[in-house]
């Protein structure tokens, strides 16, 4: 069993990465398309771009990782060096202002060079330390609570980083009375946020480092052809592909309500920076409750239909504040009514969220079992970079997507109309939660359970 301190050390290392995502799924675009004056399908273009180099790199970084073979180990010597890409370029993405006054194609490539190079700085983190994660532990619920602490970590960073900002650097003034359009208020709420990357980072590699000795080591060709046959046991294994594809479809679909989130809450309901932080003491009960309750409930009805439950009540939950808008129940516009009133559906929303997320993390560690089993390699590395990749097309697609949605209505940086806004809240409310049965389909046909999952440690043991 793994100690508590152990999965403090470890999931401190989440920390990085809940800070970028929650930057990039609802500051980024909003941040180019609504502050600075990007043009919406330039900025999606630019997410789009990015989103392809990480394709590439993601499945790289895993490969190179489950085969490097040093002192440090195989996964800490890229967790040690990613704070530097990381912390350089996640503040260089949010330092233009209005003010600099760059072309639409300086926006475009400055927005592009930046993401990318923060996205490859967090794979060189990201993929090694869930793959460190799921290779630390075999046992099926044991790697359930280690994501949980994981995934805990990494929301309650995220959440904290929105605090910042609403609370703190997006304060109203005279100026900009909604204080999230200020453009200065960006660059020292991203310098805040990498500092305390970089802590994370460094305190996570260097506080887990002395179990680098538990871990196996790689042993066998590292040919191209046998590279070649190893990723393709890994990635044609009938548990992930199903995996991969309701991760994938499930990012989408959440990406473009995350996406259009800000958008909505700005424009369409007129609410203040601090305002929007009230929503974030729903988000920190939320995490800690899904914490609580995951572990248990997956012991008790397995991951694959603990995330159904989850998949489905998300799906529920997401349009409800459309619907009783439309049915003429929701407060008026701007006032703290409305975000009490909001707050209802957003309780289900994000607990389910975040514990659907908790169980799906540690379902990549039972399939690297299973692809163990199949090809006699341990290549959580490939199989976790999957994971990576789906959760950067979360904020991606998400932002992709919301982009193009702008760019279609028209939206720019001027306050848009009240129908502009209205469509966008129909995208959220309608058309994202459809798109959520996709993943449910997927999800349902996944077969890897706790039963076959303890099969599988046997004949790996019998064979050893």
């Amino acid at each position: 069993m793994l100690s508590n301190s152990f999965k403090f050390n470890y999931s401190i290392g989440a920390v990085a990465n809940g800070i970028k995502t929650d930057m990039f799924t609802f500051f980024l675009l909003f941040f180019y398309a609504r502050v600075i004056g990007l043009d919406p399908i330039l900025a999606s273009l630019a997410i789009g771009i990015a989103l392809i180099v990480d394709s590439v790199t993601d499945p790289v970084m895993g490969a190179i990782s489950d085969r490097t073979n040093s002192k440090y180990g195989r996964r800490h010597p890229y967790m040690f060096v990613s704070f530097i890409p990381v912390s350089i370029f996640y503040v260089l993405l949010f330092t233009p202002t209005s003010e600099w006054d760059l072309s639409q194609s300086q926006l475009f490539w400055w927005m592009f060079v930046c993401a990318s190079l923060t996205r490859i700085g967090m794979t060189l983190f990201e993929v090694p330390h869930r793959s460190f994660g799921a290779e630390i532990t075999k046992n099926y619920e044991e790697r359930t609570k280690l994501f949980s602490w994981r995934e805990l970590f990494a929301w309650t960073a995220g959440i904290s980083n929105a605090f910042l900002g609403y609370f703190i650097f997006f304060k109203s003034t005279p100026e900009y009375p909604l204080g999230q359009l200020n453009p200065e208020a960006y660059f020292p709420l991203a310098i805040t946020g990498g500092i305390i990357m970089v802590i994370s980072i460094l305190f996570s590699s260097i506080r887990t480092k002395s179990n680098i000795k538990n871990l196996s080591t790689w042993s066998g060709s590292t040919s191209l052809p046998q590279i070649f046959s190893e990723l393709k046991i890994a990635v044609t294994n009938k548990s992930f592909i199903l995996f991969f594809l309701g991760s994938l479809t499930l990012s989408i679909s959440w990406g473009l309500l995350n996406s259009l989130t800000l958008f909505i809450n700005t424009d369409f309901w007129g609410l203040r920076g601090d305002q929007l932080g009230i929503f974030l003491f729903v988000y920190f009960p939320a995490a800690f409750l899904a914490f609580s309750i995951t572990p248990s409930l997956v012991s008790k009805f397995g991951k694959r239909k603990f995330v159904l439950l989850c998949l489905l009540g998300v799906a529920l939950a997401s349009p409800m504040a459309f619907i009783f808008y439309n049915l003429g129940l929701t407060p008026e516009k701007g006032t703290t009514n409305l975000v009490l009133f909001l707050c209802i559906p957003l309780i289900f929303l994000s607990t389910l969220s975040i514990a659907g997320n908790m169980a799906r993390d540690s379902m990549i560690g039972d399939i690297a079992d299973e692809v163990d089993l199949q090809s006699g390699k341990r290549q959580e590395g490939v199989l976790y970079s999957a994971v990576s990749f789906v959760q950067k097309v979360n904020t991606a697609i998400g932002a992709l997507t919301g982009g193009i949605a702008l760019w279609i209505f028209n939206i720019s940086k001027e306050t848009p109309t009240d129908d502009q806004a209205y469509s966008l809240f129909f995208v959220q409310g309608i058309v994202g939660p459809i798109l959520l049965v996709i993943p449910l389909l997927f999800f349902y046909f996944y077969s890897l359970d706790k039963k076959r999952h303890s099969e599988i440690l046997e004949q790996i043991k019998n064979r050893a």
